[in-house]
């Protein structure tokens, strides 16, 4: 018994951690810091990745502003037949930075673009950015081909 408690002694818990397979001290910080690493690592990334999200929120405002009557198709975040209603949209839209445009239609319903492209594509991933940064976008943004005619 003398022997073993002077085993147990001398010893260290890393040596009988060892032996049983578990990780030894030295182990346990490295799993540590590799830890922190890859959380300061997926901060980093979701820091880039807003940044990003930015630039192109700022570039879409940009191309927003430019001659938006022109372009085909236009980014629509709603459709009203009560003038204030759409007022009120293109109220909450200049506030945000945008240049809203109001599209009346054939039907009578007013028709609020907060955003317009020549290309359809670039028009679908503007719609898909505006549905997540916007914070008061409808469900139901859609887009509209001038070429439809449905506008006066």
């Amino acid at each position: 018994m003398l022997i073993m408690v002077t085993a147990l002694s001398l010893s260290s818990c890393d040596w009988f951690r060892a032996r049983l397979g578990m990780p030894t001290s030295a182990e346990l910080l490295e799993m540590k810091e590799k830890a922190r690493q890859d959380s300061i690592a997926r901060e980093q990334l979701r820091w880039e990745e807003a940044q990003q999200r930015h630039i192109q929120d700022s570039i879409l405002r940009a191309q927003a502003l430019k001659q938006p009557e022109m372009r085909r198709y236009h980014v629509v975040f709603g459709c009203f037949m009560v003038e204030g209603n759409a007022k009120r949209m293109m109220d909450k839209l200049a506030k945000d930075g945008y240049e809203p445009i109001e599209l009346q239609f054939k039907s009578g319903y007013k028709v609020v673009s907060a955003a317009s492209y020549n290309n359809l594509q670039e028009a679908y991933s503007a719609m898909n950015r505006l549905m997540g940064s916007v914070p008061f976008a409808p469900y139901d943004i859609w887009i509209y081909d001038l070429k439809q005619n449905l506008h006066q």
